[in-house]
């Protein structure tokens, strides 16, 4: 057995990026699609149905083929594709799901065309998953809805996007510029656990990385926060910690705070001076992981998002970051808050290496 032997024994969820009445230009979508990586997230743009201000109907005016009654009717299952991929929608008891507010709509010129996904204002807003109080179709600009199945899980606006992900580099975390407690995670971000990525490092993306060092950030500040329990991260080659004194910073707050730090990788240079337990090798195991694993001091426990925000879930039931670098600089891995993962990915670490 091996860590990449394990992530293969992990499904991931697949979901859809609905981004709706964008007014970003056409880069900051682009960018967005090439953050998240290959496969396990697909985004598309979206549009709403509604009252305009003048009270026709938006699918009236963009010239849809249908009535009132087609804009607001939910479909099953159909997909959309009109950047290579597809959002999937239903109806389901219980809940505000996808198919509630998401309607197909075709043009009258191509009817056989592909539809686009239009968001329904009034159903959005009775949805407690997404952070909308809007009124009319004004107040509904680049917010990026993130459906799994046929239910919207969260929301989030492109400008959150941009201020965690989209718009930094990881020099903010590397150099330190960016303090452990200023890390605030959008909801869109913190519900891609258990999420399969196929991450590529530069020179074949700018961003794609920055996903997984901005995840793993996040993980270190849940032990900060903590104070307590297990922290297990790896770094393929120890002397990093001694590189980046942002990283150091990061690692010597969390020991002397209280968590169990345990630090692998290449015995390149040892770092000293930080309360952690320092672990060496030159297999796989080593050379090509990333994880970052905190362990609660009760070990993990099931902690749904109705705790509230995710770092509270993290603290409390302890949070998981697993990729392995199965080709030079391709990442593929997951995160996840799920009780059974964390513990299997601890336990293996902790026997293993």
């Amino acid at each position: 057995m091996t860590l990449e032997q394990l992530l293969d024994r992990f499904g991931g969820v697949e979901r859809s990026l609905v981004v709706v009445n964008r007014t970003d230009p056409d880069p900051v979508l682009n960018m967005l699609a090439d953050t998240l990586g290959d496969g396990g997230v697909t985004v598309v743009d979206g549009q709403t149905a509604g009252e305009t201000t003048d009270g026709t109907r938006l699918t009236d005016r963009e010239g849809s083929e249908g009535t009132e009654a087609d804009a607001a009717e939910a479909i099953d299952g159909s997909e959309t594709e009109p950047d290579g991929g597809a959002a999937a929608s239903g109806t389901r008891e219980g809940g505000l799901t996808a198919g509630e507010f998401t309607t197909a709509r075709t043009t009258e010129s191509d009817p056989e065309s592909t539809p686009d996904i239009v968001i329904d204002v009034e159903a959005l807003r009775r949805n407690d998953t997404v952070s909308f109080d809007g009124d009319s179709l004004a107040d509904v600009e680049n917010l990026a809805l993130l459906v799994e199945g046929d239910e919207v899980i969260a929301g989030s606006t492109l400008g959150e996007l941009g201020d965690a992900v989209l718009f930094v580099n990881s020099d903010l975390y590397i150099t330190g510029s960016r303090p452990i407690a200023d890390l605030d995670l959008p909801a869109v971000i913190s519900r891609l656990d258990d999420t399969l990525f196929t991450l590529r490092g530069y020179p074949e993306s700018n961003k794609q990385k920055l996903l997984l060092i901005t995840i793993s950030r996040f993980i270190e500040r849940a032990a900060w926060i903590a104070g307590d329990g297990t922290l297990r991260s790896s770094f393929q080659r120890l002397s990093r910690l001694n590189d980046e004194v942002g990283t150091r910073d990061v690692y010597e707050r969390v020991a002397g705070g209280g968590v169990e730090t345990h630090l692998y990788g290449v015995p390149d240079d040892v770092p000293n001076g930080i309360d952690a337990t320092i672990h060496s090798g030159y297999t796989p195991d080593y050379t090509d992981s990333w994880f970052v694993v905190y362990r609660p001091p009760d070990g993990p426990q099931p902690v749904g998002p109705e705790a509230g925000a995710d770092i509270k879930r993290g603290v409390k039931g302890g949070v998981a970051l697993l990729a392995v670098e199965s080709e030079p600089r391709v990442w593929r891995g997951l995160w996840s808050f799920d009780p059974d993962r964390v513990r299997a990915i601890h336990r293996y670490i902790e026997r293993n290496l």
